[in-house]
């Protein structure tokens, strides 16, 4: 029976090689093997990427709920593949009524419609951005997207309370995290986010993170 070794090197015995070289599987003094997070690997390769909507002290106000009008979203090129990793939601202010999120994918890319730019991003969690992100992110439709192809729901949240000084900071956050589903939008396609009431819109902030591929 073939036996597998690994490098013991738990503190002072760590070390690096150059780019592409081989190197012993690194491990604890009592063999437990010691692997890298999918995610983080591809962070330190450079293919995470983040956008921001709303800054510091500015926040989002939501739109009205109306069709092919989300509020912030990831538009795929062609010939790009993208993971989501997380969706951050931070209420500043909350509806009059109850506060839908609503985080889906579509089989196509959707376009700009009336919008704008995303308020930072894309850009490479890497901070030498050695891989330059293909997709763009935009923010607030008050015009119309293209109608999505089959959209899909991939994580829902809610904030039944309506609190107009956003004093609970639990309330106020919500996540969505890779682990909750696993889609892979392959170019074209788009992640779009739907923040909606029924009455007074509320603000705040959203960012988005994923891991991007080209589509080979």
């Amino acid at each position: 029976m073939a036996s597998v070794f690994i490098d013991a090197s738990e503190r002072t015995a760590v070390s690096r090689v150059s780019e592409g070289a081989q190197k012993q599987l690194r491990g604890m003094r009592d063999g437990a093997g010691i692997f890298a997070n999918w995610y983080d690997a591809h962070a330190m390769e450079g293919r995470l990427f983040g956008a921001t909507m709303g800054s510091v002290t500015t926040p989002l106000t939501f739109l009205v709920t109306a069709a092919n009008r989300p509020d912030a979203w990831i538009r795929v090129p062609d010939g790009t593949m993208i993971l989501p990793v997380a969706c951050h939601i931070v209420l500043e202010d909350f509806a009059g009524t109850d506060t839908e999120m609503d985080l889906r994918i579509a089989q196509n890319d959707i376009g700009n419609g009336t919008s704008s730019a995303a308020t930072v991003g894309p850009v490479s969690m890497r901070t030498d951005a050695p891989y330059t992100s293909n997709c763009v992110a935009r923010q607030l439709a008050t015009g119309d997207t293209t109608a999505e192809t089959n959209p899909m729901t991939i994580w829902r949240a809610q904030a039944s309370t309506a609190n107009a000084a956003g004093n609970d900071a639990v309330a106020n956050q919500h996540i969505y995290r890779a682990d909750m589903s696993y889609p892979v939008l392959v170019g074209p396609a788009t992640l779009a986010l739907y923040v909606a009431a029924t009455t007074t819109q509320a603000t705040g902030y959203v960012v988005f993170s994923w891991i991007e591929f080209t589509e080979r």
